[in-house]
């Protein structure tokens, strides 16, 4: 199909009525869509609601990652078939050459340099499809380590133990630990002095660690393995301790675990080994 461009000009100049006109119906296009995208979000933001109520947490992950790529793959549906449309109404062929036309755009704009946005788009569905990670997971993805609050076609969003906002694109996404795919571990070390009875200390250790998890069936899952002397430094004998824990609570139990330890040493007076160094003087 061809445009003579000198008619179309010619007849927009020349009636501007028209060209108002016109100018109204592209307005109402996109005014529709703006319309269709604020009540897809209402809809989902109402089902991820729902789903956050659920009993099934995997489920329920499942559904919230689904309705988040929902809303960013239909922004970018609904925009580009109004802008379709847009075209049309200015007289530059029929909304299905105009969609033919876009596509052919959009391959030659990829070819020029735009094939990391494309690259991070389909990498996006390809983490949906293999359910790589959800939104509510607690995930290492690359360096960095957080919740994953969203999951976009181009990007996903991590929130950092300490507030940050991450923004990954999708496509530069190399390795991925996803914490909250099974059950994990709070793994600690646990210094002790050389002087101590070590079997005596493995069995305080075990009553510590057992006495916690019974406090705590919420977070701990599984009984405790005390692995035993990890390792002789110079001033410490190391003990490793490891508590199977539900998804991410490893964090959280490990830091809790240190200190019933810390306190269950002090009443048993056993302190906790530091670095010292020992200064020899030569005397004449």
């Amino acid at each position: 199909m061809t445009f003579n461009w000198e008619e179309i000009l010619k007849d927009y100049s020349g009636d501007l009525t028209k060209t108002a006109m016109n100018l109204l119906f592209i307005v109402l296009v996109f005014l529709i869509a703006r319309i269709l995208l604020n009540s897809l979000s209402k809809v989902t933001a109402k089902v991820i609601a729902k789903a956050r109520e659920g009993s099934d947490d995997s489920k329920s992950k499942e559904l919230i990652t689904t309705m988040t790529l929902l809303r960013s793959v239909s922004r970018y549906v609904i925009y580009f078939i109004a802008l379709c449309i847009s075209i049309n109404i200015l007289g530059f062929g029929s909304v299905a050459f105009n969609m033919v036309a876009a596509a052919g755009i959009g391959a030659i704009i990829i070819s020029m340099g735009a094939q990391s946005i494309i690259g991070d788009m389909f990498a996006g569905l390809f983490i949906m499809f293999e359910r790589q990670y959800a939104v509510g997971d607690y995930v290492k993805i690359n360096e960095h380590e957080g919740d994953v609050t969203s999951l976009a076609m181009r990007c996903t969003y991590l929130i950092t133990r300490t507030g940050e906002r991450v923004i990954i694109p999708n496509g530069e996404i190399r390795t991925v630990v996803n914490y909250s795919a099974k059950n994990s571990s709070a793994v600690l070390t646990v210094p002790t002095p050389y002087e101590a009875d070590t079997e005596r200390l493995l069995q305080i250790i075990r009553e510590t660690v057992a006495d916690y998890a019974k406090e705590h069936p919420d977070t701990c899952c599984g009984e405790a393995e005390i692995v035993g002397i990890n390792a002789f430094n110079s001033s410490s004998v190391d003990i490793m301790v490891r508590q199977p824990t539900r998804g991410r609570e490893f964090l959280n139990v490990g830091r809790e675990l240190r200190l019933a330890i810390k306190k269950r040493f002090d009443r048993e007076g056993i302190s906790i080994p530091f670095s010292q160094l020992v200064v020899h003087q030569r005397t004449e």
